[in-house]
């Protein structure tokens, strides 16, 4: 799927920045309007990442689930929701607020809240789009019920009380982006990829032994080209904020190999505050040693296109706006 043109992004957004707020919206795809203010109580609990990738990976497959990339961008799309709160304090409740939407209004919330760090993060939002791609689909029954389980069982794992918190320090703790995509993927498939992200313990062991919370100097680069999910970064930011420093200071570059991969890394340098200089790329970092560094020019590229859209964007309904007020001047003369 084509990046959309910037004249679309620009008329869409002074389409909606315009549009008067209806109370009785009809549009079935309306989170805000088609939803539901009834919610019953949820029942959470901070589950191990094995557990919590199990329980999601059974309640996709048990409702007649294939695909790998709709339970993955749910747990994705949860993670990177946009409320957050001191002690995930707000969780719960959140968590039985979206339990309680029907499959279409999730689809939407999930789509909605994956294109609002697009102005945050471009080049981040493009790694991350092979998670979302399935939300501008038409979904079959079968999948709309899997959405249903999949948001289901991923709260009541814990997916908002490890991630909805507002310190990213505490919102780094686990890796569930890794624990999903595995478990979603059965033995076979696993090793024919030839992939096995690394355990936490020994990533916890690598950064501890590396020590680099006093041999790496602020503002020095670290870069895996082999990341998976970014889970040897995750350790390496909390050896980090433990030696009194912030991983927002330094660079990351993330590669990978598989899509899903680089874009769970994509999501997790985001919920774990790595900072802006934090890139992600997918590639073969073997056969081009230069993807790091193309990683980098295009994350620059991006940066700038939104800029120009954001700019034309402010201009446009600028414009608009000012017409409108000529219009009803005129009118009431």
């Amino acid at each position: 799927m084509s990046s959309p043109s910037i004249a679309t992004q620009v008329s869409q957004a002074v389409s909606q920045a315009l549009s008067p707020a209806v109370g009785n919206c009809t549009d079935p795809g309306c989170a805000r309007h088609a939803g539901t203010t009834q919610c019953p109580p949820l029942a959470t609990m901070r589950s191990s990442g094995a557990v919590f990738g199990e329980a999601v990976a059974e309640a996709w497959y048990a409702a007649g689930g294939s695909r790998l990339d709709i339970p993955a961008g749910i747990v994705a799309a949860l993670a990177l929701w946009p409320h957050k709160s001191s002690g995930a304090s707000d969780a719960d409740a959140l968590a039985s607020y979206i339990d309680a939407q029907p499959p279409h209004v999730l689809v939407r919330g999930f789509a909605d809240c994956a294109d609002s760090y697009w102005g945050l993060r471009p080049d981040l939002w493009e790694a991350a789009r092979p998670l979302f791609r399935w939300t501008r689909e038409d979904l079959n029954p079968t999948e709309l019920n899997g959405v249903q389980a999949v948001t289901r069982a991923a709260l009541r794992h814990g997916v908002l009380l490890y991630t909805g918190d507002s310190d990213p320090a505490e919102r780094s703790r686990i890796d569930l982006m890794s624990w999903i995509i595995t478990s979603l993927r059965h033995g076979y498939s696993t090793h024919s990829l030839g992939e096995h992200h690394t355990p936490p313990d020994i990533s916890h062991l690598l950064a501890s032994v590396l020590d680099v919370g006093r041999a790496s100097p602020r503002g020095d680069w670290f870069m895996d080209p082999a990341a998976g999910t970014g889970g040897l970064f995750r350790c390496t930011a909390q050896e980090l904020r433990r030696e009194g420093l912030n991983p927002a200071d330094f660079g990351w570059v993330m590669l990978d190999l598989d899509p899903l991969a680089a874009a769970g890394a994509a999501v997790n340098a985001i919920v774990w505050g790595l900072g802006p200089r934090a890139v992600v790329a997918c590639g073969d970092a073997l056969a081009n040693p230069d993807l790091d560094k193309e990683a980098l020019t295009r994350q620059r590229g991006l940066a700038r296109h939104r800029d120009s859209v954001v700019a034309q964007i402010g201009f446009a309904i600028a414009t608009r706006t000012t017409d409108q007020l000529l219009c009803a001047l005129t009118a009431s003369r």
